[in-house]
């Protein structure tokens, strides 16, 4: 005779697999004060237990992991960014901070995203200017000044790929556009110095 069971739908939040559990119904009883099972893909470690609505899992976190935020409690910030290159190695150095991390290639794309939704933190290349380009009709530093004209209030990091002069960063101008601090770009070190000012901004130290 074959044993009854009741199904368990797992999710897993380490490597997004999906997977179905029998539990026989002889192991019930047991399973319901907590049993451990493992992702069948990554290995990833779920306690079973009976709850409200039937037999769930949780995903068990191992020793010094923090657990990372949902993505609707995540700050997001916006990358402008025309170098594909660059864009890539932001992404990928920014990948573990906890932000949502939103691309623009022009200033145009830029003000759209903010129409879309809720931005804390701009970053902006200073030269976005391409005359070829209709669409890539603004710099930097006229995007700033036309978050400022909108009447939103957001703070921004500006990256240039050129050398950073005492009387560029000391203009006040930029203090006025909300502007918390200059990342020149080509350096190594770069992408490292944008995350630690990031976290500084955010206050995520």
């Amino acid at each position: 005779m074959a044993l009854k069971k009741e199904p368990l739908e797992i999710k897993c939040e380490r490597c997004e697999t999906s997977f179905r559990l029998w539990i026989p119904t002889e192991f019930l009883s047991e399973w319901g004060k907590g049993t451990e099972i493992n992702c069948i893909k990554c290995g990833a470690r779920f306690e079973v237990k009976r709850g409200e609505k039937g037999y769930e899992a949780s995903l068990i976190k191992e020793e010094g992991e923090v657990e990372e935020a949902p993505a609707e409690a995540r700050e997001t910030v916006l990358l402008v960014e025309e170098d594909k290159l660059a864009t890539a190695i932001a992404q990928s150095t920014l990948s573990d901070i906890g932000v949502n991390l939103l691309v623009a290639k022009t200033g145009r794309e830029a003000l759209e995203k903010l129409e879309n939704g809720n931005i804390d933190l701009i970053i902006t290349d200073l030269h976005l200017r391409i005359p070829d380009d209709p669409e890539a009709d603004l710099d930097g530093e006229d995007l700033l000044k036309m978050v400022l004209e909108k009447g939103l209030n957001i703070p921004a990091i500006v990256t240039t790929g050129k050398d950073l002069i005492d009387d560029l960063i000391l203009d006040p101008k930029w203090f006025d556009l909300h502007v918390k601090g200059f990342i020149q770009k080509g350096n190594p070190f770069w992408a490292e110095e944008l995350k630690d000012k990031i976290k500084e901004v955010l206050n995520k130290q």
